[in-house]
Order: C-alpha cells, then structure tokens, then sequence
C-alpha cells in the first residue's frame, strides 16, 4: 500500500513536469489589467495566477494618471523598478523622489504610497512574494486609504540622499548606480589561456561555480557586456546600501547588436525586457521577447543564454528572490550554478587572436 514515503520518491518529478507545463513569458499585450483599491491599473505579469509555476514569487506592473496616488498600504517586502514618469514615493513618512530606472526597496511591513507629478502616465514593475509568504503564514497586506487624486500634497520630510533614518537605502536612481561593466568600459576581453585556465566547457562537464558568488571567478566582460548594464540590489548582501532580505531587482544586462550571453544555469529568476528584442534559450526552448515582455528562468539547474537579435543594444532587468540564494547556499553541492560556455564577443575575439598567431 503506497506510504507518504512512496509520494516523496516522486516529488522531484512531478514538479519537473510541472516546470515543463508552465507558462514561460508574457507579453505586454497579453497583460489583463484591473482596477483595485490600490492602484488605478495593476497587471499580474509572472505569477501563479498568470500560469507560472513559480517558487511563490510575483512580478507585476502598474500605472498612475498623472495627478493621481495610489493607496496607502503596507504588507511584506517590495522592489519596484520605475519603468517611466516621475514622482515621489511616502514610505513610512519619508518622501523619496523618482524617475525613469529609479529602484526602489520598500521594507517589510513599511507603510507606502506612490504619487504622480508629472504629465505622462508612470508605469512602475514591483517584486513580491506573496504566495511565498502565504505559505509561511506571513503574507498580510493591510489598506489604509484608496487610491485617488493628489490633490493637496502631504507635508512631510524629504530624504536628501534616498536613505531612511535606519541607514536603508529606501531608493536610488540610475545615474548613481554602479554600472555593470563590460567591453564599451575598457575591461579587455578575456584571453583564450585565461579562458583555458578555467576549465572545459562542454555541456557535459560544466564550469561549477556553486552559487553566485562563484560568478566571481570570471573575468570580467565574461558573461554579458555592453557597458550599459546598471547594478541595483542584491538580496544577499547590503549592496548600494539597501538591506533587502526577500527580493532584488539586482541590475539591468545589456549586450550589445546581434551578440548574446554566456549558457549558464542556477535557480529562479525573472526578466523583464525593456530595450532590444531577441530570445532566451531556455533549455530547448526559445523564449522570444521585446519591450514588455517578462519571462522566466525556472530552477533548479535550467540552462539558458541571452539572445540580442536586435541592431540596437538589448537591456533586460534581472529580478531574483532571497529564497534562491538560500537555497544556493544549501543545495550547491547537488544543484550548483553552472557556466557552460563564454559569451559571444568573448568567443569571436579569442578566435580572431588564434587566427593571428
């Protein structure tokens, strides 16, 4: 007679399949937006209720008419990536001004609320895990006012430098960024010995790396380049001062016209693209996107690299989750993150110097 033993024998694959039969992208145009008493427009983009069969992670989009607010609410911890307009932010009774590629970090349980002052519509993407909290008994969202018009602006502190009172970073902009250098930088394309040094790169027998951390051990302008890239937030350490613990937008990737990534596979992680077309080789599957479009990385172990069809340089924001490294740290030794092959214009110039010498 089957046991509890016998189901956990096949949880493995049943959830590979599951995997398998998830949706992997969306599209702008396939986005269903409603109306609540938070927000004057909210779409789901990758989420379980969308089809996703994700780790409890959400990614989702919104809008403010310019003049406009949003509610006052408060729940777990938030990422929101300003896609466009300007405004400010109240977060628990601080103001933080915005615009187009400001990130910001909203805490756990802080109270916020989002304002337009300018005249285009903003279009913001926010990070959650609400299912992931759900089932850990944490997940609380708690409205204190409905969205409406500005009308009268509230009187309240503004931060001069985008931290709190704590030391938290709670929003940075772009422009102060630390940008994800490449190539169009300076740093100088990996040499074929240095390549070498590293090890083999056939499918069969991967670079392992362990965790992220182990991205480290690469030279630099090794996985993607560009120069254009912008680094954000890390869940796993206090990068750029912000203190997040369960989500990331972590940086925007950029490669360059008609280049693409290195093959590389780790735990979940979602994108959203915003400049440039192309696909993500996921598996054997190619994703296809453009502006708009988020897609998704399922973990634990999928292979995939960046593909940039376009004549323009491609940007995609990468947004990863705490639980990832969690269990990067705890799983690496039977689910490590791989590296499978360099990108692109590491590949070429290396071909081209052997064609030198």
């Amino acid at each position: 007679m089957p046991n509890f033993y016998d189901d956990w024998l096949k949880m493995y694959d049943k959830s590979q399949y599951e995997i398998s039969q998830s949706r992997k992208k969306i599209d702008e145009e396939e986005l269903e937006w409603v109306d609540t008493v938070q927000d004057h427009k909210a779409a789901l983009m990758i989420s379980p209720e969308t089809g996703f069969r994700t780790w409890g992670t959400t990614t989702m989009t919104s809008e403010i008419p310019p003049g406009a607010r949003t509610g006052q609410h408060k729940h777990g911890e938030e990422s929101i990536l300003i896609v466009r307009g300007t405004g400010y932010s109240i977060v628990d009774n601080i103001r933080y001004d915005w615009h187009p590629y400001s990130v910001l970090g909203i805490p756990f349980g802080a109270v916020h609320q989002h304002f337009n002052i300018g005249d285009e519509t903003v279009r913001m993407v926010h990070i959650l895990t609400p299912h992931l909290e759900h089932w850990c008994g944490l997940s609380r969202f708690i409205q204190l006012e409905e969205k409406g018009m500005i009308g009268r602006e509230p009187d309240v502190e503004v931060s001069p430098d985008g931290f709190n009172a704590e030391g938290t970073r709670i929003v940075l902009h772009r422009e102060d960024a630390p940008r994800a250098r490449g190539e169009n930088d300076g740093v100088p394309i990996p040499s074929a010995s240095s390549i070498a040094a590293l090890g083999d790169f056939d499918p069969e027998h991967p670079l392992i790396l362990g965790d992220l951390a182990g991205m480290g051990k690469l030279p630099e302008g090794f996985h993607h380049g560009g120069g254009r890239g912008a680094s954000y937030q890390s869940a796993r350490s206090e990068a750029n001062g912000f203190k997040n613990v369960e989500t990331e937008i972590s940086s925007i990737l950029s490669d360059e016209p008609f280049a693409y990534g290195g093959m590389h596979a780790h735990m979940e992680a979602h994108l959203y693209c915003t400049a440039g077309h192309g696909y993500t080789l996921v598996g054997e599957e190619k994703v296809h996107w453009k502006p708009g479009t988020a897609w998704w990385v399922p973990g634990p172990q999928t292979p995939h690299r960046h593909v940039n069809e376009s004549d323009e340089h491609s940007e995609m924001v990468r947004i990863a989750f705490g639980i990832r490294y969690f269990f990067e740290r705890a799983a690496k030794r039977e689910f490590p993150y791989l590296y499978l092959s360099p990108r692109q214009a590491v590949l070429e110039a290396n071909k081209q110097g052997a064609g030198r010498r």
